[in-house]
């Protein structure tokens, strides 16, 4: 599987820096995609700072409803115990759904600095395509 973390998501939706890079590598693999749960409310909030007209909301309920989910409530525990001084709540609820899913997880794609970092100590398989 390859995880994708809401700001990973959120650039196949929007015109960002590396958004192609990003999503040339997820058309060009056969892996299911997963997330949390917490990825809808993310990537919509996202959307809506950005002023995004309501037919990307729509592309963006599209586009989720093909990456696998696991929901909030099994990984909150997992969470609240990690370790890593400077990794946010809502990183951290990224990390602990990757973290439970274990070696079914073959990538972690995010652009977020804190989360690779946290993501990359706990030997998980960290890519950002376009920027590494």
């Amino acid at each position: 599987m390859i995880y994708l973390d809401s700001c990973a998501l959120v650039k196949l939706l929007r015109s960002e820096d590396y958004s192609a890079d990003i999503a040339a590598h997820v058309s060009a693999s056969t892996t299911a995609l997963i997330s949390s749960e917490l990825a809808r409310t993310e990537v919509h909030r996202a959307l809506w700072r950005n002023s995004e007209p309501q037919s990307v909301h729509e592309t963006a309920d599209t586009l989720l409803t093909h990456v696998a989910t696991l929901p909030l409530a099994t990984i909150i525990d997992d969470a609240a115990q990690l370790p890593y001084q400077h990794l946010r709540s809502l990183d951290a609820l990224h990390l602990a759904t990757a973290l439970r899913l274990g070696d079914a997880v073959h990538q972690f794609i995010t652009y977020d600095q804190r989360l690779a970092q946290a993501a990359h100590e706990s030997s998980l398989n960290v890519l950002s395509p376009g920027a590494n």
